[in-house]
């Protein structure tokens, strides 16, 4: 087994939230030593989403910690000259620097591409702010809702007369995957040349990269996408249909009138298949509300993975819609071995989604945890920068680096939140 593909490379990872951080995981499963930067003061705010109202709340995000394993976590005060400083020794001993803020922020920390790359001039780093670093929207913050409007991937998500709605939050990934693939290639070009180089990857325009299509609809047609729902633009039936029990359903599409035989008879040709009003491809697209009806008629006598297995055998496509409790209890993933048991500090052993691509000289895994707060201090402090305890305690004694977050409160009437989520979601919650 080869050693992994990123293997002796350091990243200094100064990310908050998703996208950031979802860039730097993927460098982190290829091997990168990934070292996140946080503070006492101020928490990577991914940290407090879904955190739970007790002492150690910020430890229990699932967002955190599905999005920082395989990373070294360590706390630095950057608004500190001291933690200034410190940051720019780990930047000359990194090959990478990772950062997601609005432009203002690294520059009034004095820590822009053009005072580090004089530190170290092979260095390569990731700026990922919302609108990139330049442009008249250049300082305005941005969290994945408003970089999915203004790309406009919702003017064509939602149903026909409807309002437009997002598709929930994909604004963060999608950024954060090509962050990743940027940086490699960066790598390369460095590999080949010996340069580093400032990557400037604005979130909006990541987004709107995938809007090809409909941009190019209107650039060419002067036409504006409209909103479909879960329909298809031209072919019928496509949608989503309700099976047997609460909320479970399944998808289906039918692509040409070979896979409209097919499905009429896995349905057992019911009368209506013969109707004018279904003759046909376009006949289909025109009563495609009476459509649905009937087809749900058939799909909401039968579960979901029965319609699939029934349609699928027949050669149409259909899938069930699965929700998180049934992906973690799917056959085929299981598998597969896409979920990996990991136990991490404070909150125990569960299964976390694994890297998606086998390989099979360089297996990508789980190594290590989302980390807690603070938790490789020492072994960053000493050894990678070679700080005596001495110089580790004063840091801690002025705040600069820490455990334990700066205003953050637990009340006794926290007791009174956790006992409703337990009514809620029970005991275990």
């Amino acid at each position: 087994m080869s050693a992994l593909p990123l293997q002796g490379l350091r990243v200094v990872d100064a990310c908050i939230y998703w996208a950031g951080p979802m860039a730097t995981m993927l460098l982190a499963d290829f091997g990168a030593e990934v070292i996140k930067i946080e503070s006492v003061q101020r928490l990577d705010s991914l940290r407090l989403l879904g955190g739970w109202p007790t002492p150690d709340g910020y430890e229990w995000s699932a967002a955190f910690n599905g999005t920082n394993r395989n990373k070294y976590g360590i706390t630095l005060n950057l608004n500190h000259p001291r933690g200034i400083e410190i940051f720019k020794r780990l930047v000359e001993m990194s090959d990478i620097v990772a950062e997601n803020f609005s432009p203002r922020v690294m520059e009034n920390w004095g820590l822009t591409y053009e005072v580090l790359k004089e530190i170290n001039p092979r260095l390569i780093m990731l700026s990922m702010p919302g609108f990139g670093t330049t442009g008249p929207w250049r300082n305005y913050v941005t969290y994945g809702p408003n970089v999915e409007m203004v790309s406009g991937m919702p003017t064509i998500s939602g149903y026909p007369g409807g309002e437009p709605m997002m598709t929930g939050y994909i604004a963060d990934p999608i950024a954060g995957l090509m962050g990743g693939v940027a940086v490699m290639v960066a790598l390369r070009h460095r590999r080949r040349t010996g340069e580093g180089q400032h990557i400037d990857l604005s979130q909006m325009e990541a987004v709107t990269t995938l809007m090809g299509g409909p941009i190019m609809e209107y650039a060419m047609n002067k036409r504006l996408q409209p909103r479909r729902g879960n329909r298809h633009p031209s072919s019928a039936p496509q949608g989503v249909y309700c099976c047997e029990g609460d909320d479970q359903w399944v998808t289906i599409a039918v692509s040409s009138e070979e896979e409209w035989a097919i499905f009429c008879d896995a349905m057992g040709n019911p009368p209506w298949t013969k109707d004018q009003g279904f003759s046909d491809n376009l006949s289909r697209c025109q009563n495609h509300d009476d459509l649905d009806r009937l087809i749900t008629e058939w799909t909401s006598q039968r579960k979901k993975h029965e319609v699939m297995r029934i349609l699928q055998g027949a050669g149409v496509a259909a899938a069930p819609v699965l929700s998180y409790a049934d992906i973690l209890t799917d056959e085929h993933l299981e598998r597969r071995g896409f979920f990996e048991t990991v136990t991490r500090p404070v909150t125990g052993t569960h299964p976390y989604p694994g890297f998606p691509a086998k390989f099979s000289e360089t297996p990508v895994s789980i190594r290590r945890p989302s980390p807690t707060l603070g938790q490789d201090n020492e072994h960053v402090l000493t050894k990678i920068l070679g700080m005596t305890e001495e110089e580790i305690k004063q840091l801690a004694d002025e705040e600069i680096i820490g455990t334990k977050p700066q205003g953050w409160a637990y009340s006794m009437e926290a007791d009174e939140a956790i006992s409703k989520l337990k009514d809620i979601h029970g005991k275990d919650a």
